[in-house]
C-alpha cells in the first residue's frame, strides 16, 4: 500500500435487544494500493476488525442486533448515558408490568388445565 490517512472515529452504539448504549473508538487506514483502488482498514486497539456497521455485538447481552448513531448524536443528547439503558422504566411500574403479565397468563393457562386434569382425575378413579 502506499501514503494514506489515518483518522480516528468514535462510533456511538445502541443494542435494540437491551437498549444499553456505548462507544467505539477506531481508527481508520485510508490508501491505494498499487492499482489505485482505496483501501480502508478499520482497527481497534491496534487489531484490524470489521467495519462499525457490520458484525457488532452487544457487550451487556451480547445481542448482534446493534444500530449506530449519527456523529455527534449522543453530545447532542446528555440525557443518553453511556453504558446504561436508552430508556429506563422505573422499578414500580416494571415490575406491576411483569406482574400482570404473569397473573393474567398463570390464570389462563390454570383455566386451560384445570377441565383436563379433572378429566384425567376422573378416569382413574372411576377404575
Amino acid at each position: 500500500m502506499r501514503e494514506g490517512v489515518s483518522t480516528r472515529e468514535t462510533w456511538p452504539f445502541e443494542c435494540l435487544h437491551c437498549l444499553r448504549v456505548w462507544e467505539e473508538e477506531y481508527v481508520v487506514h485510508r490508501r491505494d494500493d498499487e492499482h489505485g483502488n482505496d483501501v480502508v482498514v478499520w482497527t481497534r486497539e491496534g487489531v484490524a476488525v470489521q467495519p462499525p456497521w457490520s458484525g457488532m455485538t452487544c457487550p451487556g447481552c451480547g445481542c448482534g442486533t446493534v444500530t449506530t448513531f449519527p456523529t455527534g448524536y449522543l453530545a447532542h443528547h446528555p440525557e443518553i448515558a453511556l453504558g446504561r439503558p436508552a430508556l429506563e422504566m422505573p422499578a414500580e411500574e416494571e415490575s406491576s408490568r411483569g406482574g400482570w403479565w404473569f397473573t393474567s397468563h398463570g390464570l389462563i393457562t390454570l383455566v386451560l388445565l384445570l377441565p383436563a386434569g379433572l378429566g384425567l382425575y376422573e378416569r382413574i378413579t372411576a377404575r
